[in-house]
């Protein structure tokens, strides 16, 4: 494993066009010959591990992001949406205190890649009382020119 190096939006293989990104990094996993990116987003909530975009790039799809990431998709029954990249799973958990959290899941594949998309984005007091003003970005996701030399 390699240490992690910043990196700009553009060089991510999916641009989250619509999110505020605070910092972007990259990691090649020397063990599998993955590679990892994942993103910091703003965050309000100021929770850990909150508000990362993680992308992976392997020989097979994963299910759940890695355990560095310190969150999991949720297993229950998913929405399923559409954006540029193609269909996803979207989960919106509210709690009692009005925060709410986004979880997607999300596969692209070319050649014998595949990218493996996983979203954890918390928003605190959804006082609108509609969880897709908070993730309505997510149908921005758009493909970059990283991917489309992949």
């Amino acid at each position: 494993m390699t240490d992690p190096v910043v990196v700009h939006s553009y060089q991510l293989p999916i641009f989250p066009d619509g999110a505020n990104v605070i910092t972007s990094y990259q990691q090649n996993q020397s063990q599998t010959e993955d590679m990892w990116f994942w993103s910091e987003l703003e965050n309000s909530t100021y929770q850990k591990n909150e508000n990362l975009i993680v992308q992976i790039i392997s020989g097979n799809p994963i299910k759940q992001p890695p355990a560095f990431f310190a969150f999991q998709i949720p297993t229950d029954q998913a929405q399923n949406k559409y954006n540029a990249l193609g269909p996803y799973q979207l989960w919106t958990k509210t709690f009692s205190n009005g925060d709410s959290c986004t979880y997607t899941r999300q596969y692209s594949r070319k050649d014998n890649e595949w990218l493996s998309i996983f979203i954890h984005y918390c928003t605190p007091d959804n006082s609108a009382g509609n969880s897709t003003d908070n993730s309505a970005w997510l149908n921005n996701l758009k493909p970059s020119f990283y991917f489309k030399r992949l």
